[in-house]
């Protein structure tokens, strides 16, 4: 039974997740295209510019795309060249994925590391504009880099644990 009850409560947390996430990226894009229509207006209407408009923008949308490739790599989302794996035996196929995806680990651990790297040495730096510490724009190359390596072990090990010869996938 606290095997079911576990289960329960880590799918509430992962919907959660998938809920904030969501949420930040909707109403973050939402700002965006306000504050865009408010600097044009502002521009060519008024004669005036928002002088921070422009980085708000830049830092929200950075931001946007590192929080949300975690989610668009599970759902199959992201671009990818799988015409030679496709063609490949079904178990040929799998262990090209794995050897892919394991590659794609140490790729994201590296970005990791030096994002956090990255941002540590960035954070004495002010953004120009909105005068806040760099550290908080950089952090997200970082935080991005590790939610995209979660996802990417957890398609792993439900597709290890899903997949049989019949069944296909669950993120190609």
């Amino acid at each position: 039974m606290a095997g079911v009850e576990d289960r329960k409560r880590l799918e509430r947390f992962w919907l959660a997740y998938i809920w904030f996430i969501e949420t930040f990226a909707v109403f973050g894009t939402m700002v965006v295209v306000i504050v865009a229509s408010a600097q044009v207006f502002f521009r060519y209407a008024l004669g005036a510019s928002l002088f921070w408009s422009e980085e708000l923008m830049r830092y929200l949308m950075v931001w946007i795309v590192f929080l949300t490739a975690g989610i668009a790599y599970s759902r199959g989302e992201l671009l990818g060249m799988r015409l030679l794996v496709n063609a490949l035996p079904s178990r040929l196929a799998r262990i090209v994925d794995l050897v892919g995806r394991a590659l794609i680990l140490v790729f994201l651990l590296v970005v990791a590391w030096y994002g956090f790297d990255f941002a540590y040495r960035t954070s004495a730096q002010q953004a120009a504009a909105l005068e806040f510490s760099l550290f908080w724009v950089h952090i997200a190359i970082a935080v991005g880099a590790c939610l995209l390596a979660i996802h990417v072990v957890l398609a792993s090990v439900f597709n290890a644990l899903l997949v049989t010869d019949e069944a296909p996938e669950l993120h190609q």
